[in-house]
């Protein structure tokens, strides 16, 4: 943590210096609004929000697209945006703490969206079968900030998508008063749209033979599934940092799912896929994509794939594997 201090430290002071160079982007001569974002969820929604602006509004993800989301760190270009940016729309929590310390040396005084204050937080847990990373294992037990353990991924359930969306449009209004209406305009489909896919959970739910899902891959859906009454089973918690499965947890999986009857081995998006397709052939079951909003594909972000189709399609996908 001290040398990830010692490169932040670092890192504003040489955004500070690129920022004293880009005098287009001052105050004053800026022709644009700029929203700067952490996460393809809360991009694609700014996004979406800002579409019908009367005015120039740039949308900027800070990861690359098809890029590791947890191993990310900011470059000064990325600190620079940050700094000068109109709205900073940030998740929080123990990987963006950097976005913290970019606040507090040079953002004070802007406006900045930390959407972990939109809705309530859950740890992040470890099930049956789960592999342990006894280095954050190690680094939570010595960590008393209270961010540590939170399960950061709280876009993966439509109705904190929904809330989330109903923060961000309120701090876009304040950023761009003159585009309060267009705004509204784009919020209204939107939030029908999550509250819909919320429905569609519930009915998923209501209806389904089975209530247990698998996961060969990290888990970043407790959201989701907490919020449905889903139970699963996972190789790895949502920011683990490990990638292979130990014969133990590979045993395990495959226990279950033949335990279960379950149909569906699930993996994430930029996946190895080793360790479902390891599921697979021992078991029979079918491997399926889930996506977890963080990032997507260089492809997708081309194609500007919108989350809430993510949200529609990871709910097909559960639909299936239930069913």
């Amino acid at each position: 943590m001290k040398q990830f201090l010692r490169r932040l430290a670092a890192l504003c002071g040489a955004a500070v210096i690129s920022l004293t160079g880009l005098s287009g982007c001052s105050e004053s001569g800026k022709k644009s609004a700029e929203i700067v974002t952490t996460v393809y969820a809360v991009y694609d929604m700014a996004k979406q929000l800002t579409a019908n602006s009367t005015e120039a509004v740039t949308v900027r993800l800070l990861l690359t697209p098809g890029g590791e989301s947890h191993s990310y760190e900011p470059t000064p270009s990325d600190a620079a945006a940050v700094q000068r940016c109109d709205l900073f729309a940030y998740i929080g929590g123990e990987s963006e703490k950097w976005a913290d310390k970019l606040i507090d040396s040079s953002r004070k005084n802007k406006r900045n969206l930390k959407l972990m204050d939109s809705v309530s937080l859950l740890t992040e847990e470890t099930v049956e079968g789960m592999e342990t990373d006894e280095e954050e294992d190690e680094a939570h037990d010595h960590d008393h900030d209270a961010s540590a353990g939170i399960d950061e991924h709280i876009w993966t359930s439509p109705l904190n998508a929904d809330a989330m969306l109903t923060a961000l449009c309120d701090a876009l209004k304040l950023t761009l008063p003159a585009e309060a209406a267009g705004i509204d305009a784009a919020y209204a489909p939107l939030h029908e749209k999550f509250t819909a896919l919320d429905a569609e959970a519930r009915e998923i739910r209501d209806t389904a033979r089975t209530d247990t899902l698998v996961f060969a891959d990290r888990f970043p859906f407790r959201y989701l599934t907490s919020a449905y009454g889903w139970h699963y089973y996972a190789a790895f918690a949502g920011c683990s940092s490990d990638t292979d499965a130990s014969a133990a947890t590979l045993s395990f999986l495959i226990s279950k799912v033949q335990e279960l009857d379950i149909k569906t081995v699930f993996y994430l998006e930029n996946s190895s896929k080793k360790i479902s397709d390891a599921v697979c052939r021992a078991t029979g079951a079918k491997a399926a994509e889930m996506q977890s909003g963080n990032n997507v594909s260089a492809e997708d972000f081309r194609a500007g794939k919108h989350y809430q189709d993510i949200l529609a399609e990871n709910l097909a996908a559960i639909r299936e594997a239930l069913n």
